[in-house]
């Protein structure tokens, strides 16, 4: 594991999972390098208690999103129903991923 994709716009990513509809939100979202080239995603996802059936859907239209526009080919989502979400969560699950490149980068440049 590599620390935070330097040129990832997290906030890009949370738009767009957003944008989904189905009255969903996300936090404690955590991006990660894992190798040069692949970027992976775990993260909570709200549904309204109405589309809680349509889950597998859910679930699918938000990789392929992740993957078509981000190429973030591995993601682990949690679902939570908006009655169970979890209160005064961070949107972010570590801290701040600009400082996370910045100092990937530093320890990197260091080797």
């Amino acid at each position: 594991m590599l620390g935070s994709p330097p040129d990832m716009d997290a906030d890009a990513v949370i738009r767009a999972m957003r944008e989904l509809g189905g009255g969903r939100d996300v936090h404690h979202v955590h991006l990660w390098q894992m190798q040069e080239h692949e970027v992976t995603l775990d993260c909570h996802v709200v549904l309204e208690d109405d589309n809680w059936s349509r889950l597998r859907a859910v679930k699918s239209a938000l990789k392929e999103r992740l993957e078509e526009d981000f190429g973030i080919g591995h993601s682990s989502l949690e679902f939570e129903t908006s009655d169970e979400r979890h209160e005064n969560a961070d949107l972010f699950g570590h801290d701040d991923l600009s400082a996370d490149a910045s100092a990937g980068a530093s320890a990197s440049a260091d080797r």
